[in-house]
């Protein structure tokens, strides 16, 4: 069989994210070296100067190229035109001309070229998506915005003509812009080992959901609403390029942020959270809740003795969520704090938010109780690994690896630390689904996960309690719609 038979075809290109957009006024609107390095290295054969790769592009294309890059060194150039006609640059520039992607791709051929590859434009791309020659795409995603007058296919056209994504890189960072690189195939063009890449790590959670399901105890528990229930799950979540949201339904990120903000402050005022719209707390600091509880003492939104309090104030004498504790107890994350910065190696990075002499002063007793930090002086990493007594799994345990994952990399961005997020290990005591939630888990388990995003955080801080929302930008999260459920109070 000769090289011309076995020929690959495939597409490369560079789009916006979000719009899918490639140009505006026949110019790239960015300039990514990482981008040029990746067209260069899939355009180019780098084993030896023949046979010659060949780059398939429309009139426009080739006008938007610098006259100093026509045609594209090292690299066959053909340009196609409806008219058959070469105007006297592509004439003097020896380049070939085709009057359709057809041709174009015989044409390579007949010069025995090991790869063809399609560069643009708008036209091109979209009679590429649609060949049955054409087996593989390139995909340089941008997390910018971009005004843009040409587009590339949306990913569900893409899906409609049986490509599969088979590969996503690390994120690149370059000026602000962020973006990574995908590849797609054809599905029935599959071959060499390849297959459609997969969120191994979301997987492994969801099969998690479906083991509680499947095996969990069912249960009487303190809401009267029961649960499946399973005892010592662990899981891994690796910080250093993705970040561990939930894709398959979509998690309330500034909820989060702004529960953890609460708690580094040592506060526990439900009403600061209300204030913000946030009313994750609001069921167990009811009147009614609190009355049930034995704490008729305290006023409506009052959160009790637990997770801020015990961070800020370890020891010291709850009298309320409206006094000031400021000097009083011990400051569990200052300490820990000191210890990252001054003694990594130390093996008492711990905080612990239950204190089992005074959990009936709480509207709710922590359930992600303990955190044991550790840095890898080597990799110059902080790894954290959480515990939770109790993990309503459906609705809350992303929420607390988010809660860890968030804490990791806003220790990452003070100042006066030198680290970067490493790995998080959360480990769960009675992992549980409410017999309330059955259906939305059953939804939920019907999804596919997809890419998680990157955190992006501004600017580094002086203290935790400096960040703001805005410090945080989570790149390219593109969750399924929520799934909604009544927390079991």
């Amino acid at each position: 069989m000769s090289i011309s038979e076995t020929m690959e075809i495939s597409v490369i290109v560079g789009c916006c994210s979000k719009n899918r957009g490639i140009g505006k006024n026949n110019t790239i609107p960015w300039k990514l070296k990482g981008d040029l390095q990746h067209f260069k290295k899939n355009t180019i054969n780098e084993h030896g100067n023949y046979p010659q790769n060949t780059v398939i592009m429309g009139r426009n294309t080739w006008e938007s190229l610098p006259k100093s890059m026509r045609p594209l060194p090292k690299r066959i150039n053909i340009v196609v035109s409806n008219s058959g006609k070469m105007d006297t640059d592509v004439q003097d520039k020896k380049c070939c001309v085709a009057t359709s992607l057809n041709d174009a791709i015989y044409l390579a051929r007949s010069f025995n070229s090991p790869y063809a590859v399609i560069i643009g434009g708008e036209r091109l791309y979209k009679e590429a998506i649609l060949s049955p020659m054409v087996s593989k795409l390139n995909v340089t995603e941008i997390y910018e915005e971009f005004e843009c007058d040409t587009f590339f296919p949306t990913k569900k056209e893409l899906k409609e003509q049986n490509f599969i994504m088979t590969s996503i890189s690390n994120f690149n960072n370059e000026n602000g812009i962020y973006y990574r690189f995908l590849e797609y195939w054809k599905k029935d063009k599959l071959d060499r080992g390849r297959h459609e890449w997969k969120n191994d790590t979301e997987i492994t959670a969801l099969k998690s959901m479906k083991l509680i399901m499947e095996f969990g105890q069912e249960r009487i528990e303190r809401t009267g609403i029961g649960t499946r229930s399973l005892f010592g799950l662990q899981w891994k979540y690796n910080l250093r390029y993705t970040f561990p949201i939930w894709t398959t339904k979509r998690i309330f990120f500034r909820g989060i942020f702004a529960e953890l903000q609460l708690y580094l402050s040592g506060k526990t005022d439900n009403h600061i959270l209300q204030e913000q719209g946030i009313h994750i707390w609001d069921g167990n600091t009811t009147r009614e809740f609190l009355d049930k509880r034995g704490l008729t003492h305290y006023k409506e939104g009052d959160m009790g003795e637990t997770y801020g309090f015990n961070m800020r104030h370890y020891g010291a004498e709850y009298k309320g969520c409206d006094k000031n504790y400021t000097g009083t107890g011990f400051d569990q994350l200052e300490y820990v704090l000191n210890l990252i910065k001054n003694e990594p190696s130390s093996r008492r990075m711990l905080m612990t938010l239950w204190n089992p002499g005074t959990s009936d002063n709480a509207a709710l007793p922590a359930c992600m109780l303990q955190y044991q930090f550790y840095v890898n002086e080597e990799t110059k990493e902080l790894l954290l690994q959480v515990y939770l007594r109790s993990s309503d799994y459906f609705l809350a345990n992303n929420w607390n690896v988010i809660t860890g994952a968030l804490l990791v990399h806003l220790i990452c961005n003070l100042k006066d630390i030198d680290l970067t997020p490493g790995e998080l290990t959360v480990v769960t005591g009675d992992t549980h689904i409410y017999l309330s939630h059955i259906k939305a888990v059953e939804e939920n388990l019907k999804r596919t996960p997809r890419p998680f995003p990157y955190l992006h955080v501004n600017e580094k801080k002086d203290k935790l309690t400096d960040f703001t929302y805005e410090d945080l930008k989570l790149i390219d999260y593109c969750p399924y719609p929520g799934i909604k459920v009544d927390m079991a109070v």
